[in-house]
């Protein structure tokens, strides 16, 4: 239910911006379509409705097929796993597969130069592991978050992410058209008395759309990171339920260590999208014994 929900309030708010933002969308996306789509555009709301539609829902329906997850694989830097290291992956990932009654072949992994200790899951089965972890964790530390990454696939998050990040792709673009007119009318300021007019105007369209845009999205924002906090506790019970909660207790406790990560306040927590990791210690710790006792 909260899915639903996030997805249909990302649509509405996605909707409404790039309604807000659609002369700096048609800058961008306009070239693109012949004249008397362009009438139409202009001449029937009905028309305008149906293609900020479709701007906001084929991008995330774009990224749910395997092509476009590559690509977005192919410029986030992530390299296929070779060598030593996928002999660790494949070791690793290989207790995972037979409690869950999985397929190896299934799956693509790839190693993400990035410096910092992290994994993550993308699409439908890509799993990326940054290289330190090859340095610093056993392999079975590395089941136990890799158990983890592939609870985020069997449960269906990845899907949902990739959804909500295509449904915002137009708006992005539409304000990054935004900023350069804004740059550019920035720029023309210099020029005597017409300059204070564009600098007042810049200054006033500014502030509604920055005000209308922050009212909108805050409130999304907030929802989107909640339900991200409670995906994060479904993959970690998926861990457990599959054997491997004490491999990714350790896991977890030897990447806060390293981290030294500082307790959140309030509004901190609120705005981040994963739990603390103290309390998904202490979950992952009960639902072991809990386990244990059955």
């Amino acid at each position: 239910m909260k899915t639903v929900i996030l997805m249909v309030a990302s649509y509405f708010v996605n909707f409404i911006l790039l309604s807000v933002y659609s002369p700096f969308a048609m800058l961008v996306f306009g070239p693109f379509l012949d004249p008397a789509t362009l009438q139409r555009l202009n001449s029937n709301p009905g028309y305008s409705y149906w293609f900020m539609s479709v701007l906001v829902l084929v991008p995330g329906l774009l990224m749910q097929l395997s092509p476009f997850q590559r690509l977005m694989i192919f410029f986030s830097g992530y390299k296929p796993i070779e060598g030593a290291q996928r002999d660790m992956f494949e070791q690793a990932l290989q207790p995972i597969l037979q409690r869950g009654g999985l397929e190896g072949q299934d799956f693509h992994l790839y190693v993400n130069p990035d410096q910092s200790v992290n994994a993550c899951a993308l699409g439908d089965n890509n799993i990326v592991v940054n290289e330190p972890m090859f340095r610093y964790f056993t392999v079975d530390e590395l089941s136990g978050v890799l158990a983890h990454e592939m609870g985020h696939l069997q449960k269906g998050h990845t899907w949902k992410l990739l959804l909500l990040w295509g449904m915002t792709l137009a708006n992005r673009v539409a304000f990054w058209c935004y900023r350069m007119v804004l740059m550019f009318m920035t720029v023309l300021q210099i020029i005597p008395f017409i300059g204070w007019i564009l600098g007042f105007f810049c200054l006033v369209m500014n502030f509604f759309l920055q005000i209308g845009n922050w009212v909108l999205t805050y409130p999304l924002i907030l929802f989107n990171r909640y339900c991200a906090r409670q995906d994060e506790y479904a993959a970690d019970a998926y861990a457990c339920k599959v054997g491997l909660g004490p491999e990714l207790y350790e896991g977890l406790a030897k990447i806060d260590t390293m981290y030294h990560n500082p307790r959140l306040s309030f509004f901190g927590r609120m705005l981040s999208d994963h739990p603390a990791t103290d309390e998904r210690l202490r979950r992952i710790r009960e639902y072991v014994e809990e386990m244990g006792t059955r």
